[in-house]
């Protein structure tokens, strides 16, 4: 008789981990944008595959803060936001502007 396992297999738990650190990963960087802005920064910086949309939130609190690296920031975003997205003019040109109004003169 053929011993069944409803264990997953060897390479069925490397992608699992795998899954569970992302996960992590992700949970800890939402955690640290809600922290002190260097926590954040250090999140990104550990992170580098973070998701758009919680890049956008670090970009977004450097602005409130006048941070000088909020107009590199910004651009880091907007070209991965373009590589890795495939928006529409309009959507696009409308978040340059958004972003555009959080830079000093």
């Amino acid at each position: 008789m053929k011993r069944v396992s409803l264990l997953p297999q060897r390479n069925d738990w490397t992608e699992i981990q795998r899954d569970a650190v992302k996960v992590i990963e992700h949970a800890l960087a939402m955690r640290a944008l809600d922290r002190p802005f260097w926590l954040a920064e250090d999140a990104a910086r550990e992170l580098p595959n973070l998701p758009l949309e919680d890049l956008l939130q670090l970009v977004h609190l450097y602005a409130e803060r006048g941070s000088p690296k909020y107009e590199r920031a910004a651009m880091r975003w907007l070209e991965r936001y373009i590589t890795e997205g495939s928006p529409r003019l309009q959507h696009f040109a409308e978040l340059v502007s958004d972003l555009a109004r959080h830079v000093d003169p």
